[in-house]
């Protein structure tokens, strides 16, 4: 079994101290590394490439906002390079492994906050951070939401994220269905609106008689198709399009 390597990006060092120890005394997981503010973390990134980033909101030097949107940034980097050495006649055979190792470079990240109903969680989670903890999680609750997250499962705080979205109030786009909903099938447009709704992959299988790996595979094409990183952009995107109702 390959561990899952694990990043800590947090300004307090103690705090730090605190995750590497309990990542490390798992047997599933590995800490790589930690950082001490958000540019230290795209160091940390580029040299480890960690598969799950637990990066701080509010650091000095650069704040987990911007840390995100560089990690996006430099996702897209990758993605391009990607393109660029791909020849004509390989298209058709490597444009999604050139997708999938340009993705599994960028870790997935959990934002930490130390204030739960934050407005900074909030733009985490628009910037690509796939769930949020707060510092005084129960260590049982840190673990399975890094585990979680390293397999695309909703996080235990999903629910949460969730209902944050919704009391924040997530404006509506006008006449923007088509242009979402036309890049996928039918039954990727079932499967997305499902998702959108809270829904685990486990629940939308029974829901539509598939099986859960059917759903994952539905979920990843949704994800690749729209351009979102994870399942809490689903529901961001589909909340500000009209798509579903709070």
């Amino acid at each position: 079994m390959t561990a899952i390597r694990v990043a800590v990006v947090d300004d307090q060092r103690l705090f730090a101290s605190g995750m590497r120890m309990l990542v490390d005394a798992q047997d599933d997981m590995t800490c790589v590394g930690t950082a001490a503010d958000g540019a230290e973390a795209l160091e940390l990134c580029a040299a480890e490439r960690p598969d799950v980033l637990l990066l701080d909101l509010r650091m000095p030097v650069m704040n987990g906002i911007e840390t995100l949107a560089r990690l996006a940034a430099s996702d897209g980097a990758a993605s391009d390079t990607a393109a660029t050495d791909t020849t004509a006649s390989d298209i058709s055979t490597s444009d999604t492994a050139a997708t999938d190792t340009a993705a599994s470079d960028r870790p997935r990240v959990i934002a930490l906050t130390t204030i739960r109903r934050d407005d900074a969680v909030l733009a985490a989670l628009r910037a690509g951070a796939a769930a949020f903890l707060t510092k005084d999680a129960l260590p049982d609750v840190v673990t399975a939401t890094i585990r979680d997250v390293h397999e695309g499962r909703p996080a235990p705080t999903e629910a949460e994220a969730l209902d944050m979205l919704r009391a924040q109030g997530i404006t509506v786009e006008a006449n923007r269905r088509d242009e979402v909903l036309d890049a996928l099938t039918a039954r990727e447009h079932e499967v997305f609106l499902l998702v959108a709704k809270g829904l685990s992959n486990a629940e939308i299988a029974t829901s539509v008689f598939l099986s859960e790996a059917t759903v994952k595979t539905h979920v990843r094409s949704v994800l690749m198709k729209l351009g979102l990183r994870n399942r809490i952009q689903v529901v961001i995107t589909a909340h500000e399009r009209g798509l579903v109702r709070a």
